[in-house]
Parts: C-alpha cells; structure tokens; sequence
C-alpha cells in the first residue's frame, strides 16, 4: 500500500478520539475498501499508558467481525503519541503484527495541532505512506 485515503471527517473522528484520552496513548483500527477508510473503530487501550497501548482484545475481534460483515478489510491500525512526534516508536515498529496495514500515528505533542501521518511498518522498518484527505 501506497497511500491511504481518508476523509476530513474521518480524521477530525480519529484526533477526537485520541485527544478526549490524551495524556494516555488511544487506539482504533480502520475499515475500508481498496485503500479508501469508510469507518473507524475506537478501541480501548487496557494499558491505560501514556507512552504504550494494547488494544482490547474482546473490542478488536469485535471490530473485525464488524468490518468482515460490512464488507470491509483492515486498512489501518491508529494510535496517538500524546507528547512525541507523529513517527513510529521502536515499540511500534516491533509490535507490528500486521505488515500489510497501514499504521497511522497522531500526535498530539505540538500545541498549534495534532499531525497525523502513515506508514508500513515490516521488519522493524518504517516507510511513510501518503495519507491523502478527501473532502
């Protein structure tokens, strides 16, 4: 994946949600079709941390019937850095469970505004992806 598509609502959901719990980290998985996102789904962390997240896991198998039965794939894994830059951790880059989603960080840490970028994460290597917004 290349790029992943997403709308200005979509994104003004997903800075929402990561603000509303910020200083911890918030999570969320992304569903769509054919790299264009059509829903999120907010999941909470259990780790209730400000530098860590892990998803429920009742919540995310939940998501993930959800998306089957919408006819939709997995797109995207998000999850915020309430202090640090918009850029895979060492954690986040060896937690990547799923090599062919798109992981997208939002970070919270700069006080003109959230940032939010995309990457494949494979190998313990990032590669930025392009998030293109939709209006």
């Amino acid at each position: 994946m290349n790029e992943i598509a997403l709308s200005d609502a979509l994104i003004e959901e997903m800075i929402n949600h990561v603000a509303a719990y910020a200083p911890e980290e918030a999570c969320g998985l992304v569903g769509g079709r054919g790299g264009r996102a059509a829903r999120l789904y907010p999941i909470e962390n259990i780790m209730h941390s400000p530098v860590a997240y892990e998803m429920a896991p009742r919540q995310q198998v939940r998501a993930m019937l959800d998306m089957e039965a919408a006819g939709e794939e997995l797109l995207a894994i998000y999850h915020s850095h309430p202090h640090g830059p918009a850029w895979p951790s060492l954690t986040d880059r060896r937690q990547a469970y799923y090599p062919d989603t798109a992981y997208i960080i939002i970070s919270l840490g700069d006080p003109e505004g959230p940032s939010l970028r995309a990457f494949m994460l494979q190998d313990d290597l990032a590669t930025e992806i392009t998030v293109r917004r939709e209006s």
